[in-house]
């Protein structure tokens, strides 16, 4: 007979002792000692933390717990009902309807995209070869979220706000997201409307609300008319921007895709754009300067594959098996979300325990994937965890950097595809350095994971023989 959730080892983890930059070594430390699944309060809040792979995959796999928890409402102001944002059956069906955006030929079409991007941001951090250590961070933000803009709006340019200002937008959004979830009485919308913090994002989002605005009363009508009026053969051969297949999808499916859905899917993929990529690039060229010999082994893959060619396309990003298995290790480190949120709406069974509705669960991902049942060395950058034969004795979901079920990002061959394009770039014109291995690395959290210190590398232009 099932039983009601009870769990003895019950903590209570007051929210002002908690500054910004303890935040993640705080939530870690005073759960990774319990089992899962573990309770705790946060404010009035009752969250209960699950971080046991077979666990978190009866949660992930399953229908009747879906639903993004509450704090994700702070996102709508400036994410709408995107993805990211949106539960239930809308979810379903826009996430059905969404999916042809990344599919095998669409990347495929991508590439010179990226590729296009990744030569640019070389030659930008082309005057720091030879120099001191800098932070690459600030480069790769710009590179990750033009590239994802060269292919929403290509005429971004033409309206009068700049879209290279969003980016420093977005990061002030997300500060005070984190801001409103870390202190639980700025939960409530009459207390938050009170705050200056409510005013800047009203602000953030008139801004970003008239760039879109611009956007759809332009390029809109006349992706609508070319499209309505090409019959031509090449519609069939040519890869469509990303605006036109969206644009596209308003038209064939009226009935459950509006012209809203359509720029709250485009702001969330604007959003999203500069900070899985970015953060996980400049991780693992940290790695990479750490470990010279990992670096070297990456290095020599990249010749073998290309040979006397210096950029990269769709057939030779699969051949770099141990590139991702490099950048697979470093979102086993350092995941672009630490912890991700669900709200259950009723009663759900896990295993002989009965969690309640009306609370929120926590899946701990941080702490699975650094769990040493499941990794040989948890604690250190060892791409060897990524082999096919560690692979098939892993529990499945002991890794989860894009989440899994039917919540799983739809975007992860795209996103490594774009990373491997530009960390080959990257490898094949600088030899790197860091001075920082795994353990020196200090973490803090917001809306992701990040270094307190930033992400400082050295960089010596790369000499083939």
């Amino acid at each position: 007979m099932a039983q009601s959730f009870v769990n003895e080892d019950e903590l209570y983890v007051p929210e002002d002792i908690i500054k910004e930059p303890e935040l993640l070594n705080v939530v870690v430390s005073s759960i990774e000692s319990y089992p899962s699944p573990t309770r705790l309060w946060i404010g009035p809040r009752l969250v209960i933390v699950v971080k046991d792979p077979h666990q978190l995959q009866i949660i992930l796999q399953s229908s009747k717990i879906a639903k993004k928890a509450h704090i994700y409402q702070f996102l709508k102001p400036f994410l709408g009902q995107g993805l990211f944002t949106a539960s239930g059956p809308t979810h379903k069906i826009h996430k059905k309807l969404l999916q042809p955006l990344f599919s095998l030929k669409m990347i495929e079409g991508y590439c010179d995209v990226f590729q296009r991007h990744a030569d640019a941001f070389v030659e930008r951090l082309r005057q720091h070869a030879g120099g001191p250590q800098f932070d690459i961070i600030f480069y790769l933000h710009d590179t990750a979220f033009e590239s994802t803009m060269d292919l929403l709006l290509p005429d971004a340019n033409t309206h009068s706000i700049h879209y290279k200002d969003f980016p420093k937008y977005i990061r002030r959004f997300y500060h005070i997201l984190v801001t409103r979830i870390r202190y639980f009485w700025l939960h409530w919308d009459y207390i938050f409307e009170k705050t200056s913090y409510f005013k800047e994002q009203t602000m953030i989002k008139n801004i970003t609300t008239k760039l879109i605005a611009e956007v759809m009363d332009t390029k809109v009508p006349e992706t609508v008319e070319r499209l309505k009026n090409d019959k031509t053969p090449s519609r069939a051969t040519r890869i469509p921007s990303m605006m036109e297949v969206l644009v596209e999808m308003v038209l064939n499916n009226e009935n459950c895709l509006s012209v809203q859905d359509c720029i709250d899917h485009l702001m969330t993929l604007m959003a999203t754009s500069q900070d899985t990529q970015s953060s996980t690039v400049a991780f693992t060229c940290m790695m990479l300067g750490a470990y010279p010999d990992i670096q070297d082994l990456v290095v020599k893959e990249l010749r073998e594959a290309l040979g006397e060619k210096k950029t990269l396309d769709m057939s030779d990003v699969s051949k770099l098996k141990y590139l991702e298995m490099c950048i697979k290790e470093t979102m086993r480190l350092y995941p672009v979300a630490p912890f991700i949120f669900r709200d259950t709406s009723e009663d759900f069974q896990l295993d002989k325990i009965t969690i309640p509705r009306h609370v929120t669960v926590a899946l701990g991902f941080y702490i699975v994937h650094r769990d040493p049942k499941y990794w040989e060395r948890p604690n250190e950058f060892y791409p060897e965890h990524f082999s096919p034969e560690a692979t098939s004795r892993r529990h499945p979901f002991a890794f989860l950097p894009f989440s899994a079920g039917p919540r799983k990002c739809i975007a992860q061959q795209y996103s490594y595809t774009l990373m491997k394009i530009l960390l080959g770039t990257i490898l094949l014109n600088f030899e790197l350095e860091c001075d920082r291995k795994v353990e020196d690395i200090k973490l803090t959290t917001d809306i992701s994971i990040r270094p307190i210190d930033g992400y400082p590398i050295k960089i010596k232009n790369r000499i083939f023989c």
